[in-house]
């Protein structure tokens, strides 16, 4: 008979594999939602396992399992957001989007109070927030380093160090002509910004182009073994998405951007 601490490592691993394939599928909306349930699901199993051990039982598990399912949620919230999921819990409307203040947890929009006054109060220079990156291409952890009244206005990506303006949705790109009709206003010039930044976008592309072929001349590209450990910029070989650089080191996974298929996340044992 399993163990609860084998049953919950179980849920991991399956979990972690649940999200690798929603990032394939990610323009499938059943999928990615289940995703994400699957994510939730296991966050509450975790914290009624955690709840049950004494204190020096929780700090080794902090640093075992509970690192496991942070770096779970990390990449969970690379995810397209879904802003309506089944059912409902008192700090969710399963109908809309809540327009109160958000936190958003995996790509998922929860009320931040249980009353319409509890606005964005929450927010503040130096404080943290999850926001679309373009550069990472989906929802990262962001530190706030501008505000504008109660909302944020410029954030940098925890994980790529990129300072941008503040939003929870991937850019939508305007027409040149809409842009310079009229005067500017907040949201026009967040809309400009990622135009603006293609030729950069060129030339990461180009870049890792030319790392990837450097390690394949010089004979220096690994291949992606779970069970090894690996430093960011090695250039590896995964047998299901090809080559690519690593961008980020977390505890049990790796953010690597691929020449076929950009930023992913996979799983490390």
């Amino acid at each position: 008979m399993s163990s609860p601490s084998d049953e919950l490592t179980q849920t991991i691993r399956d979990v972690a594999l649940q999200i690798n394939a929603a990032q394939e599928r990610a323009e499938d909306r059943e999928v990615v939602t289940a995703a994400h349930m699957a994510v939730e699901k296991l966050s509450q199993q975790f914290k009624s396992f955690y709840d049950a051990l004494s204190d020096g039982e929780k700090m080794k598990v902090d640093r075992t399992l509970g690192r496991r399912v942070q770096d779970i949620r990390r990449s969970a919230s690379l995810l397209p957001r879904i802003g309506v999921i089944a059912g409902s819990t008192p700090d969710r409307d399963p109908h809309k989007v809540s327009k109160v203040g958000e936190r958003h947890i995996t790509g998922v929009s929860w009320g931040a109070g249980q009353g319409a006054g509890a606005g964005r109060r929450g927010f503040r220079v130096g404080g943290e927030v999850e926001a679309w990156c373009g550069p990472c291409g989906g929802l990262t952890d962001h530190t706030i380093v501008a505000m504008v009244g109660e909302d944020p206005k410029q954030v940098i990506c925890q994980a790529c160090n990129g300072r941008h303006g503040y939003r929870t949705t991937p850019a939508r790109k305007t027409p040149s002509a809409e842009v310079s009709s009229g005067g500017y206003d907040d949201d026009v010039a967040v809309v400009t910004a990622p135009i603006k930044a293609s030729p950069q976008k060129t030339k990461e592309g180009s870049l890792l182009l030319a790392q990837v072929a450097e390690a394949v001349e010089n004979g220096t590209v690994r291949d992606f073994d779970p069970k090894e450990r690996y430093k960011t910029g090695e250039i590896i070989y995964h047998p299901e998405f090809g080559r690519g650089r690593i961008e980020t080191v977390l505890r049990a996974s790796l953010l690597v951007k691929f020449v076929q298929g950009g930023l992913k996340a996979v799983s490390l044992r």
